[in-house]
């Protein structure tokens, strides 16, 4: 499933490839995926122009001219990919946008996508995403904005992380490596932490999502040219390595339930 480093590197690539371009027609093959019927959306696209696109949190933005927006998010994955030439297009897709200079880009979802119409006056108050927080790659996160977050709360450190109303584009597959790196076992109470665990929590975070950005993301995802980044499972500390010694002890990892997820854990390293 994409996340931060997957997620922010397309919107980065749709807003210098699409900026500029008109839409010209709209295929949805799809509906369930949308939040408004097949006419109306076409309508509010129709010869509309792209100023640009940005993301938060897992969600990705295309901003248009006449005041409406595209919100895209891939679910549980996806591929989003852009096309030269409407003959070079993927011809397997729930939607497609074509431009007017014979280019566009098709979305497949592999499973629970949304592409949705909202416009500006409907952002402020769109329930998916208006409360989403600021992401570790915003240059407002930094460690004091992040410490006060916690400031009053109880709850296991990874449910508060997987929150996206409290860090936005944080999921569980760079999650077990985050932990790792702090030392810390992912049902540990925050009430529990000292102050040098929260600051090696935030260099963490920083450190293996920026890696996976330095990579090109995960290698099991697609950009916007349905080209694959270079982060790969072998990057992985302990993540989806069951059995495998720990890098730091030696202890073999192990895999637990921790609510609705599983985390990958080393039991000596992240003692609860």
């Amino acid at each position: 499933m994409a996340e931060l480093p997957e997620i922010s590197k397309i919107a980065k690539q749709m807003d210098q490839v699409f900026k500029g371009k008109k839409i010209a027609s709209l295929i949805i093959e799809q509906e369930k995926c949308i939040n408004v019927p097949k006419n109306e959306f076409s309508k509010r696209l129709s010869d509309a122009v792209i100023s640009g696109a940005t993301y938060k949190g897992k969600w990705m933005f295309i901003h248009l001219n006449n005041k409406e927006n595209i919100l895209i998010s891939v679910g549980m994955g996806g591929d989003i990919l852009y096309f030269n030439d409407t003959s070079k297009a993927s011809d397997k897709y729930q939607i497609k946008v074509m431009f007017s200079d014979n280019t566009g880009f098709t979305v497949k979802f592999w499973w629970f996508g949304k592409f949705m119409i909202s416009n500006n006056e409907e952002l402020k108050n769109e329930p998916n995403t208006k409360d989403i927080g600021i992401d570790p790659f915003n240059d407002n996160f930094t460690y004091n904005y992040f410490r006060e977050l916690f400031k009053g709360k109880r709850s296991q450190i990874k449910a508060f992380l997987m929150d996206q109303k409290n860090i936005g584009g944080m999921g569980n597959m760079y999650m077990h490596d985050i932990l790792f790196k702090a030392k810390l076992h992912p049902q540990r109470k925050i009430s529990d932490m000292s102050e040098s665990e929260f600051k090696a929590l935030y260099d963490s975070i920083i450190s293996v999502l920026r890696h996976s950005q330095a990579r090109g993301a995960f290698s099991y995802e697609s950009d916007l040219f349905g080209e694959k980044g270079t982060f790969s499972v072998d990057d992985f500390l302990v993540g989806y390595k069951e059995g495998k010694p720990c890098p730091e002890c030696g202890t073999p990892i192990v895999q637990i339930r921790t609510g609705g997820t599983s985390s990958f854990v080393c039991t000596r390293c992240q003692k609860l």
